[in-house]
């Protein structure tokens, strides 16, 4: 079979942008592994570097199914009279491009003179992203390079933004004593920092940070639980700081790029566009098609430049590729406080959108539960009512307020008070409420 840059990446001529990435980032990791061969490395950066860029790929395609320009010698009568036609056809073609370069040269105006402050526009080079402002216009109907629409200036290629943007995500493992609970992402902020979600940071009781091949110890310095971030000091890391951009000057259809470790897996990069910002309280929510799985929480949303611009949060799995990711820049107003977080405030307007849906999710909720805290000793008792209001008897008190369940995420709200649960595990007898660091109520249902 004829190899092609196709066979190269292993995937099909039909293949999508996301499906030559993802072939790209498996082959590097076994690069990086030692299970690769140095040689076919150098190939397959060769192919991704077509591929992946979208005039480049359709010329490469063309050239797969052109005609050939010369007459075999092995068919046509010329052949079987022992006749060549090859090199009268390449000096035909040879004379005929050198004379339209003689009559294009002979026929072009001379360029006007540029007078200062008059004339001249600036350029971007398409295929570099590199602006150049001292190239004067030729005419007012002469057509000028354009950045490609939705791109930001100084575009990369995939290529080039995964080298020089995976020294800064991290992959984050999560540990209740010795075992794994879960896996997250995170990005390097410079020196033994490193940010990422705080629904990633708060899940377990000892934190792992594995940046590049080198793994730490990692604890939460900052949890801004309001916005569902957390920074996180990491023993022994210096990391070098990536550049933080600003969704203020993100446009929808940009396209932009996600890099994390998706279900614990080496870091993987997708891109997409933006294909909304929702406007929040004191910033501003990214909407992405790119696409991101669990264990991508915490990882960084780019723009075409290599600056980052989001904080992956979370996906919508009721739809198609509706992810979301925090600005990056409400990592430099990060404070310590509690709150449900961009997920709570999501999971709420969605239930709303579809109030049917989240009424089934939340049927096994309904009821009264008995929970304990088993290492506090705490003991309570919950009823929670179908039309959404719930009722706390602690010790001689009583306290009413509101709940609602989405996704394993249980919002409960008093008068003074809102909070963001994880359910662990829920039964029709049987509730795990995950409330901080080590701390559960283990319910049964009365």
């Amino acid at each position: 079979m004829k190899r092609t840059l196709y066979t190269i990446l292993g995937v099909d001529p039909l293949a999508t942008s996301e499906e030559i990435a993802a072939a790209y980032a498996r082959l590097h990791a076994a690069f990086q592994s030692g299970s690769y061969d140095r040689n076919d490395w150098v190939l397959v950066r060769e192919a991704y570097a077509v591929l992946s860029n979208k005039d480049k790929r359709g010329h490469y395609d063309r050239s797969q199914i052109a005609p050939p320009l010369t007459r075999s010698v092995d068919n046509g009568p010329a052949a079987q009279g022992g006749f060549n036609l090859d090199w009268r056809y390449g000096l035909a073609a040879g004379l005929l491009v050198a004379g339209l370069v003689y009559w294009s040269k002979g026929r072009a105006p001379a360029a006007p003179p540029v007078v200062a402050g008059q004339g001249a526009t600036p350029v971007m080079m398409q295929e570099s992203g590199v602006r150049n402002s001292d190239i004067p216009s030729q005419s007012q109907n002469q057509a000028i390079s354009a950045p490609a629409s939705g791109n930001a200036p100084g575009a990369m290629g995939m290529e080039d933004l995964f080298a020089k943007l995976s020294p800064f995500v991290a992959r984050i493992n999560m540990y209740n004593g010795a075992s794994m609970v879960g896996t997250g992402s995170g990005v390097a902020l410079g020196g033994n920092e490193i940010i990422t979600n705080c629904h990633v940071a708060l899940a377990g009781s000892r934190l792992q940070v594995k940046l590049g091949q080198d793994s730490y110890d990692a604890t939460v310095s900052v949890a801004d639980e309001e916005r569902d971030l957390c920074r996180l000091a990491v023993k022994g890391l210096n990391a070098p700081a990536v550049v933080i951009g600003s969704s203020g000057e993100l446009r929808t259809g940009q396209r932009v790029i996600a890099i994390g470790a998706p279900h614990g897996l080496d870091l993987t990069i997708s891109d997409g566009i933006v294909s909304s910002l929702r406007p929040l309280d004191g910033g501003t929510l990214i909407q992405t098609t790119a696409p991101v799985s669990p264990g991508s929480s915490g990882g960084g949303l780019f723009d075409s430049a290599g600056r980052l611009v989001g904080i992956v949060t979370f996906q919508m799995r009721t739809g198609q590729n509706l992810n979301f990711a925090a600005p990056a820049e409400w990592i430099g107003s990060m404070r310590t406080r509690r709150g449900g977080g961009l997920i709570a405030k999501m999971s709420a307007e969605r239930a709303q959108d579809n109030p049917a849906q989240s009424a089934q999710n939340g049927d096994l909720v309904v009821g009264e539960w008995h929970c304990n805290d088993p290492i506090g000793g705490t003991s309570i008792r919950i009823s929670f009512s179908d039309d959404r209001t719930l009722q706390m008897r602690y010790a001689n008190r009583v306290s009413p307020g509101r709940w609602m369940y989405r996704e394993s995420q249980l919002s409960i709200q008093f008068s003074n008070v809102n909070d963001t649960l994880r359910v662990e595990e829920l039964s029709r007898d049987k509730m795990i409420l995950k409330l901080n660091v080590g701390q559960r109520l283990v319910c049964a249902r009365n």
